[in-house]
Formats: C-alpha cells, structure tokens, sequence
C-alpha cells in the first residue's frame, strides 16, 4: 500500500489530469479500499470527450471509474461482513435502501442511487477509494482481481442476455469490442448463441 493517493479526475470535457488526493477515511457502514483495478468504460471515455451523457453533466472536477475490484485497508463504524485484507468486487451503485423500490428488491430502479463515475458522484479510478461496506463482494480464491473488476460489466451482459431471450440457436449482433461487448459475446456463446 501506498501512502499517496494518486487519482485520475476529469477536469472538464478533453481534460483529464492526474493528481495526489488526500486519502479518503470511511464512515459508517462503508469500507476504505486499495484499489486493485479499474476498468475503462465507454461511459467514462463518454463523459472525457463529450462532458455529459444525457442529463448528467460534468459541472465540475469528477474522478472516474466504476468497474472496479480492491483491497479493504480500513473499515468503518458497523461493518462487520468484511474484514481488512478482503479482496472486493464493487457494486457501483448504491441506492437509498428506503423507496418502495429498494424494499421490494428492485433496487436499480432507485430514484436517489449514487452510481460511481456518474455525476455528481465520483468514481474509484485511485489508489484509495470509500464504498458502502454492503455494495463490496467478497472474491473467491480462485478469482483475480482483475477478473472481480469484470464482474460489473459481465452483469450487464448477463442481464442483456437474459431480457432479450437469448438462448440455443439465437443469432446475435454485438456492436463493440470494449469490456460490455465482449462479456456480452461470452454470456451470448455460454447462452447457446451463434455470435
């Protein structure tokens, strides 16, 4: 480990600067992590190049990442599921816990969810980075950590897979051969799919 926290911020559209940021301590409930890897999303080459994605806009200095896997360094008041030395998948988002929609289960469609990298929330693209202790997944042993920073994506190839019914036979066409695009070409082969 380090004592620097060396992190990547977007400054402003095209603008991305690398800088030592003080490393962030966590409060309760959330664990400070050692960041192992992180991808690059074409969200984050998005928001780099064109400043928004929608409604969300860079206003101001942003730090990216949100595919990411670390090391839990430090834990906050509460936790209890993890302990210093865990090795972590990140969960990027973090909702409420209390609409209707985090009570029934179907916490991605929360109206108040935090997401790593998506304005004006920042991301985990540093050395050091503070996560809710419930949105971090314990890897097995026989997983990397640059396979636990994949986990992310494959879950949007899952569930893709899995809303558009793809299954033996299927002819599928993926656009795109960044980490979503590939994991969706694995999930379409593992499927039955002819890709």
């Amino acid at each position: 480990m380090s004592d620097t926290n060396l992190t990547a911020i977007l400054k402003k559209q095209g603008d991305i600067q690398l800088e030592d940021i003080p490393i962030p301590e966590p409060s309760q409930g959330e664990v400070q992590l050692c960041m192992q890897h992180v991808g690059i999303c074409g969200s984050d080459v998005h928001y780099w190049k064109h400043g928004a994605i929608g409604d969300f806009v860079v206003k101001a200095p942003m730090i990216l990442g949100h595919e990411a896997s670390g090391v839990v360094s430090k834990l906050g008041k509460g936790v209890t599921s993890l302990k210093v030395g865990d090795r972590v998948a990140i969960e990027p988002g973090v909702p409420c816990r209390l609409c209707s929609h985090c009570k029934h289960g179907r916490y991605n469609l929360c109206p108040d969810m935090k997401f790593c990298a998506t304005p004006p929330i920042h991301g985990n693209l540093a050395r050091y980075y503070v996560h809710a202790a419930d949105f971090c997944f314990k890897l097995p042993d026989n997983m990397s950590s640059e396979e636990g920073a994949l986990l992310e994506p494959l879950s949007v190839g899952v569930h893709a897979c899995n809303r558009a019914g793809v299954t033996l036979g299927s002819k599928v066409l993926i656009c795109g051969a960044g980490p979503i695009g590939l994991v969706n070409v694995l999930t379409a082969r593992a499927n039955g799919a002819a890709v």
